[in-house]
């Protein structure tokens, strides 16, 4: 029983389970509006969006990399989604296809420039970001396009009391745990993250596995551009811009560590609760919106510090 303990509080994922469960029980407590079932169903659908882009930023921090653009894409594919797509079925379909297919092509390309060319990942990515921010803007100056009501009615869909952003944010970290945990594919993306030339050294291809790693962060964040369309109902070339920093919070705060591919989606999938909940607590409580950058920031210092003392706890163990 003790080393079933021991283990939990190990794992990578801890200290944030921990710090969550602290933060939403005093939230619960000290605020009536916060524990509202309405407020605590709209945390729910909020979470979705970072949750989503956060799993895909995963896939790049496990396999060694950080992916600085998924904001970019967010911002290109809510911008087309709401320049293209009509009220016919086919029209839904193809236009989330070409959105996927942009997010795919965006990260695969990062990944090329990153493994075969040899260019830092945060220097690669940054650049892609101002270059979809910028095509962003060029294709949409200000908020506006036409999301057919029935995509919109994606994200008001229920299956009893749970939303259905929440069923499908749970099935996407259902099928990335199993990448990740359970596939050659996902000890690959680790073993890369570990130490690309130990990876290279056991006949694992780098190249391939980090074109992977990019080309998952940018179907995310694809599919976070959809979802971002159907809650705006409309497009906007500022819509992805936070969410750059925000992934990359919850990813670190999650537990996932840089260079040693070592990390749970189920942590991060935490972190994102954590990230949303307290913009929603803060709100409710009237601070400002410029002290959420303050308490982010914060909460990555803590969630890294507390990531070092485990590392060095669990060495010191053995």
């Amino acid at each position: 029983m003790k080393e079933r303990v021991r283990k939990a509080l190990l794992t990578p994922s801890a200290p944030i389970v921990f710090i969550t469960g602290i933060v939403l029980l005093a939230a619960l407590a000290a605020s009536e509006s916060f524990r509202s079932p309405y407020n605590l169903n709209n945390v729910m659908i909020q979470m979705a969006a970072l949750g989503l882009v956060s799993l895909g930023q995963s896939f790049a921090v496990l396999a060694g990399d950080v992916d600085l653009c998924v904001g970019g894409v967010i911002s290109v594919v809510t911008v087309t989604a709401a320049s293209l797509m009509k009220d016919s079925l086919s029209s839904m379909i193809l236009t989330a296809s070409l959105a996927l297919l942009i997010g795919i092509a965006v990260g695969t390309a990062n990944g090329i420039l990153t493994s075969l060319i040899k260019i830092d990942a945060m220097v690669t990515t940054f650049a892609s970001n101002s270059v979809l921010l910028g095509l962003a803007l060029w294709l949409m100056e200000s908020p506006g396009g036409y999301i057919p009501h029935a995509w919109m009615k994606l994200t008001e869909a229920k299956i009893g009391f749970v939303p259905g952003p929440l069923l499908i944010l749970t099935a996407f970290v259902a099928i990335s745990w199993f990448v990740l945990d359970r596939t050659v594919v996902g000890f690959h993306i680790r073993a890369v993250g570990g130490g690309e030339q130990s990876a290279y050294t056991s006949g694992i291809s780098v190249m391939k596995t980090k074109i992977a790693a990019h080309a998952a962060a940018g179907f995310f964040a694809a599919l976070t551009g959809l979802y971002l369309s159907a809650r705006m109902g409309s497009g906007d070339a500022l819509s992805g811009t936070p969410f750059s920093l925000d992934s990359m919070t919850a990813v670190i705060a999650g537990g996932t560590n840089f260079s040693t591919g070592v990390g749970s989606v189920v942590g991060t999938t935490v972190a994102a609760f954590l990230i949303t909940g307290l913009g929603n607590i803060f709100n409710h409580m009237g601070i400002s919106t410029y002290w959420q950058y303050v308490l982010k920031g914060l909460l990555l210092v803590i969630a890294v510090t507390a990531a070092a003392l485990r590392t060095r706890f669990t060495e010191g163990g053995r």
